[in-house]
């Protein structure tokens, strides 16, 4: 039995909580689904691939540049409990921003559990720091960085919001965190920390209750209301941690989403999401 934020769950539903594909429509075809449509808009839009923030295999990032020259910027990254996926896999995400004018940047980090959380937050701040420094390059304008993150790329963009020793917070526009992680402690306790291999330490130093963003950051924050009530919860949580910071918050609950639907649902030119999203851009 665990005890939980004044919740008794068996272990088994604990771990469920805290476990996306359970709860997903159709779990084996979310991988295919994203390697065919990353696929497609690579073959009808411009795309640089591999492009190096840094000296690792990882640091990479894909890049969708502007038609233009002074672009607003999307900075993405990825989710996948910050074990699994990758930037090439989501190469799908980059077709609504672009579409609307945007230059968008895919970010590839290092995962777990061959390195620690620590160190992938500070491969996503150093992303986000080289992302101002050179957008310029690929017509973006590097003044105008919207951060958006999926589950562990949430997670990802609420850590570097609460850094600003290297993170260039005033050139940030906007962030939009769907679906996120913010309590670090509960993906300790559940099941999958045995590949995460989260710490006591982690959770303190890398959890985002626990560290509010530094800067009043207009902020979209989504869940989707078919995900468990736990993710949910810590959606809630985190909402409140940077409201509590002077972040501007549109909360969007999408009804009958599970955790992976938000993305797929972001080509779809009358989704709620995208278009907050385009309009924060436009900013």
């Amino acid at each position: 039995m665990i005890e939980y934020r004044g919740v008794r769950y068996e272990k088994a539903e604990f771990d469920r909580q805290f476990n996306p594909r359970l709860l997903a429509t159709d779990p084996d075809n979310i991988q295919p689904r994203r390697a065919k449509l990353s696929e497609d808009v690579r073959a009808r839009r411009s795309h640089i691939l591999g492009v190096p923030y840094g000296e690792r295999p990882r640091e990479t990032i894909d890049i969708f540049p502007a038609e233009r020259p002074g672009a607003p910027v999307v900075v993405y990254f990825h989710g996948g409990y910050w074990r699994t996926g990758s930037a090439r896999e989501n190469n799908f995400i980059a077709e609504p921003f672009a579409a609307a004018g945007g230059c968008v940047l895919l970010v590839n980090y290092d995962l777990c559990p061959t390195v620690s959380i620590g160190h992938i937050v500070a491969q996503a701040r150093r992303a986000i720091t080289w992302a101002h420094e050179h957008a310029e390059e690929y017509g973006g304008d590097g003044r105008r960085l919207h951060l958006l993150g999926h589950s562990a790329g949430a997670h990802l963009i609420a850590m570097a919001l609460a850094d600003d020793d290297e993170v260039p917070l005033d050139a940030i526009a906007g962030a939009t965190l769907v679906s996120g992680i913010y309590d670090l402690d509960a993906v300790r306790r559940a099941a999958v920390n045995g590949e995460i291999q989260l710490s006591k330490d982690d959770v303190a130093l890398h959890g985002p209750l626990f560290h509010a963003p530094h800067a009043a950051v207009p902020m979209i924050i989504a869940v989707g209301l078919s995900e468990s009530d736990e993710w949910i919860r810590q959606s809630r949580l985190y909402e409140t941690v940077a409201k509590d910071a002077g972040c501007p918050i549109d909360r969007i609950d999408l009804p009958g989403a599970d955790h992976y639907a938000p993305l797929f649902d972001l080509l779809e030119p009358s989704n709620a999401l995208r278009r907050a999203i385009i309009a924060c851009l436009g900013r």
